[in-house]
Formats: C-alpha cells, structure tokens, sequence
C-alpha cells in the first residue's frame, strides 16, 4: 500500500473515532444539561430573586446573606452533620459485623440475609410508627426492658426529649437504612479471593491480621462508596425526621432539609430564603464530593 493510501487508512479510521465520540458524547451531555443542569442551575438563578414564585424583584445574594445569619442556620447545620455522619458511620458498622457473619457460611445465614432487605423495603411511615411504638413512655417495650433491668427509674419519652431526640431518630434510621451497607459489602466479601487468607494462615497470620491486611484493603473502595452515597443522602434526608419529631423539641433535630421545609411552608413564607438555603446545601455538598474525590480517590479502588 502507498503512503497515501496508508494516510487516507488511518484518516478513515480517525474520522470513525470521532464520530463514536461524538455520538455517545453529545446525546449523554445533552441528557446531563435537559435532568441535571438546567434544573440545577433554574433553582440556583430563582434564589436569587425575592420571591421564585411570583414576577418579584432581583435579590442578588440577600437571600443567602439572610439565611447563614439566621440564628436557626448553624444549628441546623451542626444537626444535619451530626445525623448524617452518625447514621451513616452506625450502618457502616452494623452493615459490616453483619456481611461478616453471614460471609461465614452460619446456619440461618441466607435467612438472615433475606430479612435484612425487609426494613429498607417497609415505607417511612410504617418504620416511624413501629419505632414510635417501641419507644413509648407508657406501653414502649424499650422502656419496659429498660425498667425491668433496673438500667432506668422512669420511662423515657424519647423523641420528646431534648438529650435523646437525636440519637431515637439514628437508631430508627440505621435499623431502615443499614441494610444498603450490608449487601454492599457482603457482595464484596463474597469477591475476595479465598486463597489469599489460605496463604495468611500458613504464614502463621492471626484473624484480625488477616482481617486488617486483606479484608479491609480489599474493602476499602466499598466503605468509601458508602459513606459518601450514604452521608448525602442522610444530609439531605427530610421524611424520618420530620415524622419522628418534626424538628423538635427545641430544634435538637432540625436539619437543613427541615428548615427549607419550615421557611417555605410555615409561618410567613419564604421561599426565596427557602431556595438559597437548598441551593447552600447543594454547593455544601458539590464542594464535599470534590474533596472527597480528590482526597480518597474512590474511582481507583474500585477499578482494582
């Protein structure tokens, strides 16, 4: 073959890589701006007017100057952070004992890998009512227990109360959510090659050498996919909250999703305050995720 030949071969062959290019690229960039951006960016722009709903004047950033100075704004922060770091760190936790147990081959291990999916497929209502009932100060049998055994002298009302509000809506989130880490990372561990603690136990490797040089490097991409996946969706999470306690008492669980709720629904409304403080949560956690990204790399563990 001649040069030139060879030249309008490999021309050819260029041009056909273009246009691969070109057609998954545009249609997923024009799919990315119709879902994601231009709502995204529609919600950022109406913040900035007094009021999204109506034909209101041009607020520029006041609605976001108005919402950090509000003296309800860190509280809710701190509470969000709070709710989402504890919930997800405990179904981590729970999620991980769990898949190592059942990872084990146990008698009654699918079964308990089978009842674990059930919590997350009942309905937040159900889940706020069962644990609503299980906490009450009259017939709750938290309490029941905790009187029998002598670990309290008077019942608790739980999510009534300033000290253990917080900690009522944990429990009954890492019991709904903490299935999700489970399978996770039971399906990571059932990928692990089995060889690999084989050869530990020959070299004379205890269990938790075993489990600290090979189960948890091989995890390590999984435990951060979660946390990250997780942590957002507790931060921005609005229904078990709001149906536990509705923020109260005394805003000790009043998160950042309950505060939008309350400004723009409640009271007078503000939906142009409302709006900035969503549009705050989304660069609070755009800025997280590109932290995140950037410090752990999570891409990588999972492509090895």
């Amino acid at each position: 073959m001649s040069a030139v030949g060879t030249l309008e071969s490999r021309l050819g062959e260029l041009d056909e890589k273009r246009l691969l290019l070109v057609a998954t690229f545009v249609p997923f960039t024009l799919f990315f701006v119709l879902v994601w951006g231009f709502p995204i960016g529609y919600a950022l722009g109406m913040s900035l007017f007094e009021d999204p709903t109506g034909t209101a004047a041009f607020a520029g950033l006041a609605n976001y100057a108005d919402v950090v100075t509000d003296d309800l704004f860190v509280t809710a922060l701190v509470n969000s952070v709070v709710y989402a770091l504890s919930s997800t760190l405990l179904s981590l936790v729970l999620g991980l004992g769990l898949a190592l147990v059942v990872n084990r081959e146990i008698r009654g291990g699918h079964a308990l890998r089978t009842m674990m999916i059930f919590p997350y497929l009942l309905p937040t209502l159900v889940v706020i009512f069962m644990w609503t009932f299980l906490l009450d100060p009259n017939v709750g049998a938290v309490n029941e227990f905790l009187l029998d055994n002598g670990v309290i002298d008077e019942p608790f009302a739980f999510f009534s109360s300033t000290t253990w509000a917080m900690p009522a809506v944990v429990v009954a989130s890492v019991w709904k959510y903490g299935s999700f880490a489970f399978f996770i990372l039971l399906a990571r561990l059932q990928a692990i090659d089995p060889n690999l603690y084989e050869r530990a136990r020959v070299e004379g490797a205890s269990t938790w050498q075993a489990f600290r040089d090979i189960t948890v490097p091989q995890l390590r991409g999984a435990i951060l996919i979660i946390i990250l996946v997780r942590g957002i969706w507790m931060f921005n999470k609005f229904d078990i909250i709001y149906l536990a306690t509705g923020g109260g008492p005394l805003d000790v669980t009043t998160t950042l999703p309950i505060m939008v709720y309350e400004m723009a629904f409640q009271g007078t409304p503000d939906f142009g305050g409302a709006t900035a403080l969503a549009g705050i949560m989304f660069l609070l956690l755009a800025v997280v995720a590109v932290v995140y990204f950037v410090a752990f790399k999570p891409e990588r563990e999972v492509a090895t």
